[in-house]
């Protein structure tokens, strides 16, 4: 019989590293329904025109208390991405029988179908913009509009690239892409849908016209030449 799991959590990557032809994606954590146990899984993406052969990636686990459970290299062999995929995403690096806090990434290095080992160590992290999630009825909206489900987020811009709706950063430095490597959006169209969607849901302004009367604000401290309050331009 297979093993069965039920999805627990899911969190985007904070950074990407400058410089680096792979970058981290998302982590998510899994219980395996048979014994209860959390499996940890690391996804990643190939931003080089090559295919990956091999890629190796450093994790470190912490339970809720901050203390270390886990911590160590994990190779994925035979990977075989090519630019803009993913991959890692069905290697379980790490199994716990105790709910996880944190799990922190850091690239190691990658192998391209050249056989030569390139370290990505000296690739530095750079924060990325916060996701920011659209309200219910402009998230409906936008997916409505495009036909893309995954959209959540408003578009961030970043040093090197851009984070699309769908939380996913795609590099593109010097390249100009604007077609999301994860979810195919495209970046003008999708902040036109997301303008539109606000323009929508924005309160209406009330209409005036011409047979209304108009009263000027009056303010005590502006007192007019016959000791009057004037009208406050």
């Amino acid at each position: 019989m297979s093993e069965t799991f039920t999805p627990l959590a899911q969190s985007r990557a904070s950074y990407y590293c400058k410089g680096s032809p792979v970058h981290f994606v998302q982590v998510e954590l899994f219980r395996m329904d048979s014994t209860g146990s959390t499996v940890v899984t690391l996804t990643f993406k190939n931003f080089y025109s090559r295919p990956i052969q091999s890629f190796v990636a450093h994790y470190r686990c912490k339970n809720r208390q901050g203390e270390v459970i886990g911590e160590e290299d994990f190779s994925y062999e035979n990977v075989d991405a090519c630019n803009g995929e993913i991959f890692g995403y069905d290697d379980a690096v790490f199994v716990c029988d105790e709910p996880l806090g944190s799990v922190e990434v850091k690239l190691v290095a990658v192998t391209y179908d050249d056989g030569i080992l390139h370290s990505l160590k000296r690739c530095t992290p750079v924060a990325l913009p916060k996701l920011r999630p659209l309200p219910a009825n402009e998230r409906a909206s936008v997916r409505a509009a495009l036909g893309n489900p995954e959209i959540s987020y408003y578009t961030e811009e970043a040093e090197d690239g851009w984070r699309c709706g769908c939380g996913g950063f795609n590099y593109n430095v010097g390249q100009g892409k604007r077609i999301c490597s994860e979810c195919g959006a495209d970046k003008g169209i999708l902040i036109a849908a997301i303008h539109d969607a606000q323009r929508a849901s924005a309160p209406q302004r009330p209409m005036y016209d011409a047979g209304m009367q108009f009263l000027p604000v009056q303010d005590d401290d502006v007192m007019s030449a016959s000791g009057r309050p004037g009208p406050r331009y």
